[in-house]
Formats: structure tokens, C-alpha cells, sequence
């Protein structure tokens, strides 16, 4: 070790207990191992006083103009909504954890929200409809103001001064992202605070090592873990706390080893207590709060129909099926397709339209039980079985042939396509038959018992309701049954797809009877019942679970503001959330933090990199006496960052700038500590200057893009020239000068101000019949509100799920309002949101006589989810 390293002191006000352990070789001195740097911090008064102005002036920031806008934001369209199912206690799915949302449920309760609105669309008036909306905002807002002073009490743990803390908070507070997502009815206001929390209260276990196992050292280690279990409640991007506080701890106990002072009895006191305060105590807090939110979920919702029948049964007024037990020849069946978003196999008069089809009968998946779900089971073509002894059941391995009811046509397959896929794998499944046809061998399917349950005997030999999981397989073509979950067009009433499949999983392809009656029964026969067991609280919470993994991955639209993890740290472009007459709200971060943050994390790995070439050279820089300080803290949190932002490069999914907020604060801290690190040996008078011109400097950067962050009034020019990249697409044209803002205000009906694309004359009266869409398919737009694209607001979370498509790839002309204008120089995006209402406050586009157009270039963006959560958001 450098003789310099060994003289330097900290500067006054960091406490250090460590001693850096050192080998002598002849008049060298080098560095053997460099433990933890551990502070021994002590919330003195001053830091109280520091803490309580903090508090406050954050509070101030976060909380002024709260009521502004007065109206839906964003995706305040979900969770707004989900809160007032919690108050209700209607069953609905959503593809993130119930604790936020259970909290804005808390908060809207205590407000006054009797969860009657139902915040269906982006823009709807909170002031006329008596909605409590700014007592539900305080609480992501009170929520992010403490996110401040924890910032504060972080950095003193972590062995900073005073001045260094109050620096790095003030850069949390006046953060403009994180004001923007603190002041709205989000999620990642309470994913942050309980990140936040976590890592603060990480940094204040460590300040207690020299008193482990003592009762302050478990209140930490305990705190950590219940924070990061509640962090992981409010969205999965808590889950990435687990790595970055991991492999701190294999670090620290991995030190440990090679501390002989250590009994091994010691050791394994210290791995088996960090094993339950920060495995068994996130894990028991996470099953907790799905606990609450099944026990106040307790009637049945529209979110029913995603949920396994077992499931559905455990709820008031859900599932409640009671059907003869055995399955005979001859017995009348609806099949159920073995999966969660489950639905009945369906046939109905409509024949195959796709151009590569057979043209014969339909068979789709339809969510609802009607007599169009009915089957006859009948034996093989060309066989017969005996029933003079009685009823013959029906066991594994036998062929079948199922004839719907209704029209009498059987389930047929053949080497015809299906219409959702060309894959030469994949067939059709048709309905075939006629009067005085007797069938041919493609209506043969082999059942194929998968499982049966253990409590009925029997179950996994011959075919019972409720109890028995089998699959069809085809005689000729050795394909099976295949749910393959894709919507069908209109045409098929966009039902779900089914068709039949080779070498395909079980999972998708294994179905159950939920209703069997045999037509002949007699009293005699003693015919047994079967019932749905009511699932376990276990198991609703994995197949919850399962369903938000199956969601998360398959959330895969184009939405006009997702962005790519590369594009986040150095604030390509932000997030459209809302827009009024003369003002709007852009989410858009605090571009001089989010650049320096990032160019301090950048600085750490390259110091890092050239002090380790260093060191092996035996030259040993002591960074002014900071080193150990510098490495143990900015080398924690960068890899916190890195466990916080790394993972979303390995994604598929949608994803959005928001999702960057965790790693921003991690980097935040990094570049508060780099700014120690450069100004540690300055004059007082010196570091005190250049802290306060970068506070200043950072303040004044919030004030100018406060305007889209408060939705404040501003002009078309001031607007403008904060465009400080080309990619930042907010609309100065809501700006007052722009042509948004003086328009004439849109006419009082929404059915005039918005029309929907390629709308028909009568929506109610479409496919009023036994074959509407199944209730886990997405929504038809049903209005559409024109916007730029800096403007188009979507609704994306619950985040952030949406889809896309293209209007340039429909044939015929998109039906625009008559007061719409297309410029040519500034393609329009469409964003389409169901039953969408234009907010009085919302300006007219334009006026255009021309009542339709042919639009190029144009996108159109839907939130497809609705009160049952099929989104198709970490």
C-alpha cells in the first residue's frame, strides 16, 4: 500500500472503524485485502434540522398545483380504476403486484372515492364528476417527497458530510421525472420511495456492523428485507433489489471467511440471519400483501373469464359448476380448454372465410357457456359400441367423435390451414357433415388421458368431468387439439383461435369436460356429481403469478413513446402524458442530472478500470485518502444501477422511460459521491462555491422545464426553445400560440368531436348474438382523439400496455372528424382509447371541410386494457 494511502485522513465528519490490513515485503507495503468501508454515522441535531428542511421543501415541490390537470392523466385511466374495484371489492386482473395499487385504494378511501367513476378514458373531468382526485395524488406525492430525505440519510450512512447529503438530495428533489411521476395516480411513485427506502435502510445495517446481532443491527437487516418485499408488491422492477443487495452481502460474507477472529459458529450465525432477513422476510411480506389483495378482491369481476375455474370458484358469485361426474357414449359434453384464459370449444353457422381454408363449419373458443359449446361424444366412424348393460364410459386411448349439437356437423380436421397461421405443422379444425352422410375417418380424435385427480379413482382411466385432463389427437393427421390464443377477425366474431397442431405442448393442447349429461340416465343408475375444488391461497397465488409472467412477456406493441433501455440514460425522449389549452404534461427528466449522472457512473468504471491496471503495477493511489470511501459507496450503488437497468437490454417486452426511476436515483448518488470525491481536498470556501453553483445550476434547469412537468401556461416560443434535443417530441403547438391553443374549443358531444376509425352505422346492434367476441379479447377502438405525434397521449401501463397498427396498411378510408387537418410536414399519430371522451379543455386539432381522408404515415395506439387486465409492465 502507498505510504500516502496509509497518512490520509478523512476529512472532518467521516467516522471510519475500518483498518486497512497490509503485508510488509522488504520496505514495500502492499494492500492484502480492502474490507467494507464502514460508517459509523449517528443522526446528530444538525442532521435532524437538515432533514426537516429537506422534508419540507420537497414537499412543497412535489405537492404545488397538484390539482392541475383537473382531469384523467395517463395511465391514471387503470389505476385509478383498479383502486376503486379494491373499494368495491370487485375481482379484476392486472399484470403488476397489488400494493400500490391497494394504497391509492387506502388513499381514494380515505378521501371520500366511492370508487363509482370509473376513469374509462384519458382527459375525463375529476371536478364534475366529484371524484377526491387530489387526495389520491398526495400519497405518490407524499411518497416521493420522503424519497428526499431518505436520499439524505443514505448518503450520511454511507460515511458523506453534511453538505454532500444536502446535495444529493436537493438533486432528488428537484429531479423533474421523478416530480412529474411523484404528483400522478402511478405505480413507480411507491416503486421508488420503498427502492429508495431499501437501500437506505441497507446503507444504515451497515453503519452497525460493529454491533452485530445486537437489537438495532436486526432492525435494520429486518427493515431491509420488508422494504424490499414491498418494493417487489408494487412492480417486479423491485425484484432487481435482490441482486444489487446479494451480492453485497456474498461480498461482505465472503470478507468474513477470511477473518480468523471469526468462529465458523459465528459465521453461520451471520450467513443464516442475512438468509432470512433478505430471502424468508421479502418472501413472507410479498405472500402478505397478495393475501389482502384476495381477501378484499372477494366478488366476482369481468376479470373472471382469465382466471382458472378453480380459481373463479373461491369467489363470490363466481364458478359455481355441478354436472354428472362420468362421460358415457351418448353423453351431451362442453369441453374447457386446461388454461387460464380459458374458454369452451364453440362451433356456430358460420363457415371459414380465409383464403386458404376449407370453407366448411367454424370452430373457435368462445369465452361464455351457451348451447353452441354443446357436443354429442359418438363412437369411431364405422364402429359402434354395445350399450344393452348400459351406459358405455369413455376411456383413454379410445376414438371419439364429437357432433355439435346444434347443427349436427361433427369435428372434422384436414390438410387445410388454419386461419391464423400458414406453419405447415397446424391444421384446420372444421365443422363436416350433412343429411344422409355418414362421416368419413377426419372426424376420428384419440383421447388421450394426461391426468386425472387423486381423490377420484378412476379418473385417470375413464373420462370424468371436472377431473380428468386429456388431449384429442387427430387418427390420420396425429395432431392435437391446439388452443393457440389468437384472436380470429371479425368474420369469426374474433373469437379465439383453435385448431389442430403436431408435436405441440400439452399445456396448450389439453382440455377438460366442465358439463356432461347423459341423455338415457335413470334414477337407477346412481349417477355421481362433480364439482370445481375450490383453490388454495397458494395456489392463487401462483397461478396469479404465472398469468403476470405470461402477460409481461407477451407485452410486446409499438406505442409512440416506448423507448429502448439505450436510449434512457441520456434522455433521448420522454413520455406524452396529457395536453390542454395552453399547457400540457410531458414526462421529461432534469437533463443536466441525467447526463451528469450518467457521466459520473461512466467516470467510476473508468477510474475503477485504471486504478486496478495501477495497483497491479504496485502504485497505489489514494485519491486523496477517499479511495476506500469512493470505491465502497459509488461501487455499491453503480452496481445497483447496473442490477436496476442492465436486465431491460434482455427484454422483449414494451417499455417506457419510467422504468429507468430506480437506476436514476442509484446514478443520482453516484454523482453526488464523485462530486465529494473531486472537491474533498478544496478549501471549504471552494467546495461550498461549487456545491452551490451546481445546486443553482440544477434549479434553474427545473424551473425552465417546470412548465411540463407542472402543466404550467407558457408560450409557443419559451416552449420551443427548450427543445434542447430534436428528439424531444413534446407539442408546442399546445402552447399558447400554437395552433392547439387557439382553435375554437371542441364541440360539446364527443360522438361529434371524435369519430371512430372504420366505424359502423349501428355498434350496438353488431354481433348481438350467441357469438360475440370472447370476453378476454381486446376491444375494438371505439374513439379515436387526433394528436401530433410529440402529443399522442396513450395510456400504456398496466403500463404501459398497448398495441399498435398501421393505418397505412388499411385498404379503405379512416373515417376522420370534420374538423380534423392532416399536415403533411408533421405526420399525425391516432391514439385510440375506448369510449373515449374529449375533455372540454382539450383544443380542436383543426378545421378541415373535407370529412374524410386517406391518411399515410399515420399511427394508431390503443390501451388494450380493460377492467379484466388482458393486456397483451416490469
Amino acid at each position: 500500500m502507498d505510504p500516502a494511502d496509509q497518512k490520509a485522513h478523512r476529512p472532518k465528519g467521516h467516522a471510519t472503524k475500518s483498518i486497512e490490513p497490509t503485508v510488509t515485503k522488504g520496505t514495500e507495503t502492499c494492500t492484502v485485502v480492502t474490507p467494507p468501508f464502514y460508517a459509523n454515522w449517528t443522526c446528530t441535531r444538525t442532521d435532524t434540522l437538515l432533514l426537516l428542511l429537506v422534508t419540507g421543501v420537497a414537499l412543497i415541490v412535489r405537492c404545488w398545483r397538484l390539482s392541475v390537470p383537473n382531469q384523467v392523466v395517463f395511465d391514471e385511466v387503470h389505476f385509478g380504476k383498479f383502486a376503486g374495484k379494491y373499494i368495491n371489492g370487485t375481482y379484476f386482473y392486472d399484470l403488476h403486484p397489488p400494493l400500490a395499487k391497494m394504497m391509492f385504494a387506502a388513499a381514494g378511501k380515505l378521501a371520500g372515492y366511492d370508487g363509482v367513476f370509473d376513469f374509462k378514458s384519458i382527459g375525463l373531468d375529476y371536478a364534475a364528476a366529484g371524484v377526491p382526485y387530489v387526495g389520491m395524488r398526495l400519497l405518490p406525492a407524499f411518497l416521493g417527497a420522503l424519497t428526499v430525505p431518505a436520499t439524505f440519510a443514505a448518503t450520511r450512512a454511507c460515511g458523506y458530510r453534511m453538505d454532500t447529503a444536502l446535495l444529493a438530495s436537493l438533486l432528488v428533489c428537484f429531479e423533474n421525472g421523478l416530480v412529474t411521476q411523484s404528483r400522478l395516480i402511478l405505480l413507480d411513485s411507491p416503486l421508488v420511495f420503498f427502492t429508495v427506502l431499501t437501500l437506505t435502510a441497507w446503507s444504515m445495517f451497515w453503519t452497525k456492523q460493529g454491533q452485530s446481532f445486537s437489537g438495532v443491527w436486526w432492525f435494520w437487516l429486518i427493515s431491509t428485507g420488508v422494504l424490499m418485499g414491498c418494493a417487489a408488491s408494487c412492480k417486479w422492477v423491485g425484484l432487481f433489489l435482490f441482486p444489487a443487495v446479494g451480492l453485497s452481502t456474498i461480498s461482505d460474507l465472503w470478507d468474513k471467511i477470511a477473518d480468523r477472529s471469526l468462529s465458523p459458529t459465528r459465521w453461520c450465525m451471520h450467513f443464516a440471519s442475512r438468509a432470512v432477513g433478505l430471502l424468508a422476510v421479502p418472501f413472507a411480506v410479498y405472500v402478505f400483501w397478495f393475501q389482502v389483495h384476495f381477501a378484499l378482491l372477494h366478488t366476482s369481476g369481468d376479470a373472471n373469464s382469465m382466471m382458472t375455474p378453480e380459481f373463479q370458484t373461491t369467489l363470490r358469485g363466481g364458478l359455481d359448476v355441478s354436472t354428472d361426474r362420468d362421460v358415457f357414449y351418448g353423453s351431451e359434453i362442453r369441453m374447457r380448454s386446461s388454461n387460464a384464459q380459458s374458454g369452451y370449444l364453440h362451433s356456430h353457422t358460420h363457415n371459414w372465410q380465409h383464403e386458404k381454408g376449407s370453407g366448411q363449419q367454424q370452430i373457435t373458443i368462445y369465452g361464455h357457456a351457451d348451447e353452441n359449446n354443446i357436443w354429442v361424444v359418438e363412437p369411431a366412424f364405422n364402429t359402434t359400441v354395445d350399450s344393452s348393460a348400459g351406459p358405455v364410459p369413455v376411456k383413454t386411448g379410445e376414438t371419439v367423435r364429437l357432433r355439435h349439437k346444434i347443427t349436427g356437423k361433427f369435428l372434422h380436421s384436414h390438410d387445410k390451414r388454419p386461419a391464423m397461421s400458414s406453419d405447415d405443422q397446424k391444421f384446420e379444425l372444421s365443422g363436416y357433415g350433412f343429411p344422409g352422410f355418414a362421416g368419413d375417418t377426419n372426424d376420428d380424435f384419440r383421447v388421450e388421458i394426461l391426468s386425472g385427480d387423486k381423490n377420484e379413482p378412476g379418473s385417470d382411466v375413464r373420462v370424468q368431468a371436472i377431473y380428468s385432463r386429456f388431449r384429442l389427437v387427430h387418427r390420420n393427421l396425429q395432431c392435437a387439439v391446439y388452443n393457440s390464443r389468437k384472436k380470429l377477425p371479425k368474420w369469426a366474431f374474433e373469437q379465439t383461435e383453435v385448431n389442430c397442431m403436431r408435436n405441440c405442448m400439452p399445456r396448450m393442447s389439453t382440455w377438460h369436460v366442465e358439463y356432461s349429461n347423459y341423455p338415457n340416465a335413470t334414477a337407477e343408475m346412481g349417477v355421481k356429481k362433480a364439482k370445481y375444488r375450490p383453490m388454495s391461497v397458494w395456489g392463487k397465488i401462483w397461478e396469479y403469478n404465472k398469468l403476470m409472467a405470461e402477460s409481461n412477456e407477451s407485452l410486446t406493441g409499438d406505442h409512440p413513446f416506448a423507448a429502448r433501455p439505450q436510449h434512457w440514460a441520456w434522455l433521448r425522449r420522454g413520455t406524452a402524458y396529457w395536453g390542454g389549452r395552453g399547457h400540457f404534461v410531458y414526462q421529461l427528466g432534469n437533463p443536466l442530472i441525467w447526463w451528469a449522472s450518467l457521466a459520473a457512473v461512466a467516470l467510476f468504471g473508468l477510474v475503477r478500470a485504471v486504478l486496478f491496471l495501477m495497483d497491479k503495477r504496485q502504485i497505489f493511489p489514494s485519491l486523496g485518502g477517499q479511495r476506500r470511501l469512493y470505491f465502497s459507496s459509488a461501487g455499491f450503488f453503480v452496481i445497483a444501477w447496473a442490477c436496476h437497468y442492465v436486465p431491460f437490454f434482455l427484454m422483449g417486452r414494451e417499455l417506457f422511460i419510467h422504468h429507468y426511476f430506480p437506476a436514476l436515483w442509484m446514478a443520482i448518488l453516484v454523482l453526488a459521491f464523485t462530486l465529494d470525491l473531486f472537491t474533498a481536498k478544496m478549501p471549504a470556501i471552494v467546495r461550498v462555491s461549487v456545491y452551490v453553483a451546481v445546486a443553482a445550476a440544477v434549479l434553474h434547469v427545473f424551473n425552465t422545464f417546470s412548465y411540463i412537468t407542472y402543466s404550467r401556461t407558457w408560450t409557443k416560443d419559451a416552449c420551443q426553445k427548450t427543445k434542447w434535443l430534436k428528439t424531444w417530441d413534446f407539442d408546442c403547438e399546445h402552447a399558447i400560440g400554437g395552433v392547439r391553443a387557439t382553435d375554437p374549443p371542441p364541440p360539446s358531444s364527443a360522438t361529434e368531436a371524435a369519430k371512430p376509425i372504420d366505424a359502423v352505422e349501428d355498434d350496438d346492434a353488431a354481433e348481438e348474438d350467441d357469438d360475440a367476441p370472447v370476453d378476454d379479447a381486446v376491444p375494438e377502438p371505439e374513439q379515436v382523439a387526433l394528436t401530433s405525434p410529440s402529443s399522442a397521449i396513450g395510456s400504456v401501463d398496466a403500463e404501459e400496455s398497448s398495441s399498435v397498427g398501421n393505418i397505412a396498411d388499411i385498404d379503405s378510408p379512416v373515417s376522420i372528424p370534420a374538423n380534423a387537418v392532416i399536415e403533411k410536414s408533421n405526420p399525425v399519430a391516432v391514439h385510440v382509447a375506448p369510449n373515449f371522451e374529449p375533455p372540454v379543455s382539450m383544443p380542436a386539432v383543426g378545421i378541415n371541410p373535407e370529412p374524410k381522408v386517406n391518411v399515410s404515415a399515420v399511427s394508431v395506439a390503443y390501451s388494450d386494457v380493460e377492467d379484466t387486465g388482458a393486456h397483451a409492465e416490469l
